[in-house]
């Protein structure tokens, strides 16, 4: 057993939170589920993983949770909830993360039944625009990593020191966040962004150069743009940048899409909403 001391601070929440050492968690196969689901069974807790799928969820990244909590011996159960049957939702309402955690937390709730119900919110988004964590306060839905103060470096550290796997994954937000605020939202622009992000990572991890971090987002009715990180778009060389673009332009909706390299990938919309607000 690693003797790092926060994962003793984990360890003492969790036991408030399950005595009886059992508890279910809300899975989305992104680093921080993962490493409190990882972290809990290696503190010997009995883990069930609920995982919604739906289509603000690329149906690549949904594959991906299910194969992880196989390859790691998790009870799992899918959930098919749509998001988009909220008014909130259906026009990406700046509050929509409120409306649609408050959703899908209650289903998640009554499927955990008499397991408490943990989420993978870390210490780090606290300081964050976070309308999802009003939903998850009011449903008293517990948050160990956050109440154990474990920032998003620390979900990093204390899982490689504990053997999880991809310790490095960087953070993949629901596609609801390549839209922009208070325009309808359409499923074929869900569906499209999921199938057509889930071809650019594949040709960028063939490529070998580590993550390629990178948004494919809406910024006008009629207009898409390629967001990628600045420092890993200079990883890539004129011939595999030209690769990129054509593989890109041969999806329809984003063959007129511009590349924009960025010095800050998250948080776009909400940085254009905060100019507009001055």
């Amino acid at each position: 057993m690693n003797n790092d001391p926060r994962l003793s601070r984990l360890e003492k929440v969790l036991a408030e939170i399950a005595p009886d050492k059992r508890l279910a968690i809300a899975f989305s196969g992104g680093l921080d589920s993962r490493f409190l689901s990882f972290a809990a069974k290696y503190l010997g807790y009995t883990v069930k993983l609920l995982t919604v799928r739906g289509l603000h969820i690329s149906a690549e990244e949904t594959a991906e949770a299910v194969q992880w909590a196989q390859d790691n011996g998790f009870e799992m159960e899918l959930l098919d909830l749509n998001p988009l049957q909220m008014e909130a939702v259906e026009f990406n309402h700046t509050d929509r993360c409120y409306f649609c955690k408050k959703h899908l937390f209650l289903e998640l709730k009554r499927r955990a039944a008499d397991l408490p119900l943990c989420d993978g919110t870390n210490h780090s988004d606290l300081s964050h625009y976070r309308p999802g964590l009003k939903a998850l306060s009011e449903l008293k839905i517990h948050s160990p990593l956050a109440e154990a103060e474990f920032s998003k470096q620390d979900n990093r550290e204390v899982g490689a020191l504990t053997g999880l796997d991809r310790w490095d994954q960087a953070a993949r937000p629901c596609m609801l966040t390549r839209l922009p605020y208070n325009q309808k939202v359409l499923a074929s622009d869900l569906t499209a962004l999921g199938e057509t992000e889930t071809a650019m990572n594949r040709f960028f991890a063939g490529l070998n150069k580590g993550e390629i971090r990178f948004r494919l987002r809406k910024v006008s009715p009629e207009a898409f743009e390629m967001h990628i990180q600045r420092e890993d778009f200079e990883r890539l060389s004129e011939e595999e940048r030209t690769e990129a673009e054509h593989l890109l332009a041969s999806f329809p909706l984003f063959a007129s899409a511009q590349w924009k390299p960025m010095e800050k990938l998250s948080g776009y919309f909400d940085r254009l909403l905060g100019q507009k607000a001055h």
